[in-house]
């Protein structure tokens, strides 16, 4: 299933951290939702961070193709 495979590989969900007031995508933590959510999706090749998936997959086609 290649949908399962793009998720694992670039996807990172946005969660709520009720201690720190934050929302965090992976390491990186912000203070607005609108943030996080412009970060989740990361290139695994240069650990870029994107909005959308059809930006990532614009980006490693542009970036890092040969």
């Amino acid at each position: 299933m290649m949908s399962g495979i793009k998720y694992r590989l670039n996807h990172n969900p946005v969660r709520y951290d009720a201690l720190t007031r934050t929302y965090q995508v992976g390491r990186m933590a912000f203070d607005t939702y609108r943030d996080a959510r412009a970060n989740k999706w990361q290139c695994d090749k240069c650990g870029s961070p994107f909005s959308s998936f059809k930006l990532l997959r614009t980006h490693k086609a542009d970036e890092h193709s040969y």
